[in-house]
């Protein structure tokens, strides 16, 4: 399916952005790891939780759904898998999450297969399977080595590990997994990016009374994490998802009219929601309040330079905010961006140059001038964040812009397109 978007000049209006993606897979996983019945209230629906909520239930759990509620129950660890093979789908959160936990099973020497689709094939797990190899699993590849599919058998007994920093969801499926190992474990990290989202499961750590000690030196991380624990049942409710909330906020800063956007929390740990104080160092009149955010748009921006080594999700949307910001937008330090759904470096290269921006990408980055775009047809390199970001371009574009691909919208955001016409942006989904 196609996305058409057209030239808007204003939006209006107040919009509520869906549930964080990453807080509800995390709450999922967790309490399936409980013995006892957790309650998640305001739930995101989106394929990627799905895929989450499939996995779970291959772990044993019972998962009932009632609007936005989740019931998890299941009966505590060891796992009882009764299946033989586990389907990831396309959700990285979700797939290396589930890596270590398949070593906390009944009858861990008989390997389970672990598969996933086609895109999530392409990215690589092997530091992560090294990591694990240390820690009593045994992986056997179906592929291509260092790639899904592979088989994993083995138990996590706990010991001393390292893991690469390039993201932190090798780290976050460590953290979460090894306190139930029977052995104390201590895990060292490299240049650890993404961090925040490292520290949001730290905080669900926290919250669990697990105990952890964490140290860091120069570029090191150091974890010591006690085995022989376990997580008890809890209720909790999600909160808005600021990667989600991004295209939302971008577009209310780069057209005129006024936009609230409501249940945003700024306390929250999620890192994309620094993509306000960067929009308002770069010019952006955005109040923020307790509950919402109250933006004043049109307003002149200034290109900046970023650092995204721990944003690297808002690199799409950042891309196409420089192309309206006078002088020069460097994006720096973010060349993990390469390796998620598709390289987002160069897909945001392709479509704004496609539009007519001035825009060079970097090994790490990429340099963005303020431009004028001109609608045309753009790939959305079956890409979620490289679609929606593409649509802001296609507002700001002259004529219409088309753009491939768009159904990869409902792996994080379904009622994306819903919400954006709420406010005022002229864009529609086409067969």
């Amino acid at each position: 399916m196609n996305l058409l978007v057209k030239n808007t000049t204003e939006i209006n209006g107040k919009v509520t952005p869906p549930a964080s993606k990453s807080q509800s897979i995390r709450a999922i996983i967790l309490a399936s790891l409980c013995e006892g019945k957790s309650v998640l209230h305001n739930v995101l629906h989106s394929d990627d939780i799905q895929d989450a909520i499939r996995v779970c239930q291959s772990l044993g759990a019972t998962i009932t759904q009632s609007g936005n509620t989740l019931t998890i129950y299941n009966t505590g660890l060891p796992l009882d898998i009764s299946s033989n093979t586990i389907e990831s789908g396309n959700s990285g959160i979700t797939t290396h999450f589930v890596m270590p936990l398949l070593g906390l099973r009944k009858n861990p020497d008989t390997a389970i297969t672990l598969n996933c689709n086609e895109q999530m094939r392409a990215r690589p797990i092997k530091s992560l399977a090294d990591s694990l190899e240390n820690l009593g699993l045994a992986f056997d590849y179906l592929n291509n080595p260092g790639t899904l599919p592979v088989r994993i058998s083995g138990e996590l007994r706990g010991g001393k590990s390292s893991v690469n920093g390039v993201t932190s969801q090798y780290l976050s499926a460590l953290l979460v997994a090894l306190p139930c190992a029977k052995q104390d474990s201590e895990i060292t990290v490299n240049n650890l990016q993404e961090r925040s989202y490292a520290d949001m499961t730290l905080d669900w750590l926290k919250e669990q009374h697990i105990q952890f000690d964490h140290q860091i030196n120069g570029e090191t991380d150091t974890f010591q994490i006690r085995g022989g624990q376990c997580y008890r049942p809890f209720e909790t409710t999600i909160a808005a998802d600021f990667s989600s909330a991004s295209y939302l906020i971008a577009a209310a800063t780069l057209f005129s009219g006024e936009v609230i956007i409501n249940d945003i929390n700024m306390s929250d740990r999620q890192g994309d929601k620094e993509l306000v104080y960067i929009l308002q160092k770069m010019g952006a009149d955005i109040a923020i309040h307790p509950t919402h955010l109250h933006i004043r748009g049109g307003k002149k921006l200034s290109g900046i330079k970023i650092d995204a080594i721990d944003i690297p999700d808002l690199l799409p949307t950042l891309a196409v905010i420089g192309t309206f910001a006078s002088g020069k937008t460097e994006i720096c330090n973010v060349a993990h961006a390469r390796i998620k759904e598709t390289d987002r470096i160069h897909s945001m290269t392709d479509g704004l140059t496609r539009m007519g921006a001035k825009i060079i990408e970097q090994t790490d980055g990429l340099i963005i001038y303020e431009s004028h775009l001109q609608g045309t047809h753009v790939k959305g390199y079956g890409d979620h964040r490289t679609v929606m970001a593409l649509s802001l371009a296609g507002m700001l574009a002259a004529g219409t812009t088309t753009i491939d691909d768009c159904e990869a919208i409902k792996k994080t955001f379904p009622n994306f397109v819903t919400l954006m016409q709420s406010i005022g942006a002229c864009m529609e989904v086409k067969k």
